[in-house]
Order: C-alpha cells, then structure tokens, then sequence
C-alpha cells in the first residue's frame, strides 16, 4: 500500500508539461527576414528576439537552402517574397514549422557556398555571389506595403478626408474634393 503514493506521485510528476523537445528552454521569436546586398555576398538576415538554434541544410532540385530555427515561434509578418533574383536568391519563404522550430527556406538558382553567423539579435546568411548590386528587400516593408489603408483619423465626429484631385468632366480642369 506504501507504493500508492509513490505511483501517483511519478504519475503527477510524468504528466506535468514540459517545454517541447529540442527547444532547450528557448524564448526565441523570428521578427524580419531581410534580403540585402554586401560585398561579394547576397545576406539573408533573420532579425531575432531571443535565443535559437540554427540547424541547416541543402536540397539539390530544384536548389535550395533550408534553416531550421529550434526554439523559435514566428512574429515576424506573413509576407510573400516579390520574385526578383537577389544576387541568385529566387525566393524566400518561412513559417511556424513545429510549435517551436520556424522554417526558412531560401530558394538559389544554384546551390553556393555559405555561411552562418548568429549574432546578438540576428542569424545572417552569407551566400556566395558575384552579383550583389540589386535592391534590398525585407519583410517588414512589404508588410507595410501590402497592409490595407489605414481608418480615417477622426476629429470631432467627423472623418478626416483627403482626396486627390479629379477631372471635372464638363470642363475637363481639375478641382480638389472637398
């Protein structure tokens, strides 16, 4: 009978949560993915919030470059990476892969050497490129871009109003809304 309370107690004690495994207690929270251009390199920085694991790897085809980030949840704005060859980048995409493991894969137009930092609040990508002079890109700007308009500010009941000015169809001159 003295083993009752023993069972229970490992019962309680096996069923109590647990942080998920292979997270080790990380906090981690991915906020930006950025695309930029650097000296003999295309970057692809992950902008972090705490502490992960990076685990990566290479798919050979089509190309590509996957990181895993363990003990990481995804803050970052679900956006879709607008197309354009980055220095051989073709595309970027992320999301929650597990509960606490976010997936970057990172599309190439042919597998290249590259290199992992993690620095304080950042993993930085360094993929081997020739062709570096093109436009950054970062998903915290295409999130702005593609956010619906923002409500009309209010002032004493009222909507706030502005309008670009538009033909007047007799006179065929422009008059401004108002």
């Amino acid at each position: 009978m003295k083993r009752i309370p023993a069972l229970v107690a490992w019962l309680v004690i096996a069923a109590a949560p647990r942080a998920p495994a292979g997270s080790g207690g990380r906090d981690g929270e991915v906020r930006a993915v950025s695309v930029l251009p650097a000296s003999s390199s295309v970057d692809v920085v992950i902008d972090l919030r705490g502490a992960v694991e990076v685990q990566d790897f290479t798919l050979p085809d089509p190309a590509r470059l996957v990181l895993d980030l363990q003990g990481a949840r995804l803050a970052a704005p679900a956006v879709l990476y607008d197309g354009q060859n980055r220095g051989g980048v073709k595309n970027v995409r992320y999301a929650q892969f597990r509960p606490d493991v976010v997936r970057l894969v990172i599309d190439l137009d042919v597998l290249k050497s590259y290199r992992i930092e993690k620095r304080d609040g950042q993993v930085r990508v360094q993929i081997g490129s020739e062709r570096t002079a093109f436009a950054a890109w970062t998903s915290q700007a295409a999130a702005l871009a593609a956010a619906p308009a923002a409500a009309p500010a209010r002032r004493g009941g009222e909507a706030a109003r502005v309008a670009a000015p538009a033909p007047d169809a007799a006179h065929g001159d422009v008059r401004s809304a108002g």
